[in-house]
């Protein structure tokens, strides 16, 4: 087995020392402990150990990591692609909204078994999809005929740029996530924009459960950002934040999943994502989840 990274700087800023700042339990496969290790400097986290890239995909193995399956009867199962079936439709809105068009050229980066990426090239959109699991590729191909990239295919490549570049929760799961800004940045066309769904940890949930709360996901999710390390990383990859969009269904979901990791009881983390997005109606950027806006910076 490889030797697990060791993290003596923050990997988004450079800076150092990282403070351990909670122990969070591996509660899907394997129930190892992790360390959250945080940045003084751009206030990022970060789980530490990392698992090397070529090991990760153990962590993946479970019939109960909802965005690899779509067969699960479970309540948490249920409710995820319900969740889903449902953001499909908000995910094009918010699309056309921010790109004023109703079709263009689409890459999703995290396509997951595909069915956002089918919805949108049923819509009009010419979309192209990039998953690092080979399972989840072969099942997007046979189920929706989506021939989707590796993410060494993609890194690699070239093509004609995109007017939308989505992350749905795709970005704290990579190893360099300031690559694939920087690839995704000189894929966007110059009035292009970038959609990036995250965890935030300063949601008001996140506090409830600290360190069960289902959003960091360890070790599956290693960078963990709240919307300041978020707009300082889109500043040093040339990228600029023009706004958040809160996830309501997040908090909900989440909450349930948290509660359950802690034993607690499914009405008092509905409780929870009923109080956490209420909050956040008064302080927006701390919604359970949000979508980060962002485009190219201008050349003076």
């Amino acid at each position: 087995m490889t030797t697990p990274k060791i993290m003596n700087r923050c990997p988004l800023c450079g800076s150092d020392p990282l403070t351990s700042v909670d122990s969070v339990k591996d509660h899907l496969v394997t129930g190892e402990v992790f360390e959250i290790v945080e940045c003084p400097t751009c206030d990022s986290r970060h789980t530490f150990p990392q698992p090397p890239e070529e090991e990760i995909d153990r962590y993946y193995e479970s019939e109960n990591y909802e965005p690899h399956s779509d067969r699960g009867v479970s309540l948490y199962g249920l409710a995820y692609r319900s969740i889903r079936g449902i953001m499909i439709g908000k995910k094009r809105k918010w699309i056309e909204r921010f790109t004023e068009r109703k079709d263009g050229r689409l890459l999703d980066i995290g396509c997951g078994t595909g069915e956002f990426a089918a919805s949108m090239r049923d819509s009009g959109w010419d979309v192209t999809c990039v998953d690092s699991s080979q399972k989840v590729r072969y099942e997007a191909l046979t189920r929706f005929g989506l021939e989707a990239l590796s993410p060494s295919q993609w890194l690699e490549a070239s093509s004609e740029p995109f007017d939308c570049i989505t992350f749905w929760h795709t970005l704290e799961h990579i190893h360099d996530p300031r690559r694939y800004l920087d690839t995704a940045r000189n894929h966007l066309k110059e009035k292009g924009v970038l959609l990036i769904g995250l965890p935030n940890f300063t949601a008001h949930d996140a506090k409830v459960y600290g360190n069960h709360w289902a959003g960091y996901d360890a070790p599956r999710h290693l960078t963990h950002f709240s919307p300041s390390s978020m707009e300082r990383f889109l500043s040093s990859c040339d990228l600029v934040m023009e706004g958040t969009v809160g996830l309501l269904y997040d908090a909900y979901y989440v909450s349930l999943l948290s509660a359950r990791y802690r034993g607690d009881g499914s009405l008092g983390a509905l409780w929870t994502g009923f109080i956490s997005n209420r909050k956040a109606r008064s302080e927006r950027k701390r919604y359970s989840s949000l979508i980060y806006v962002a485009r190219r910076k201008s050349i003076d």
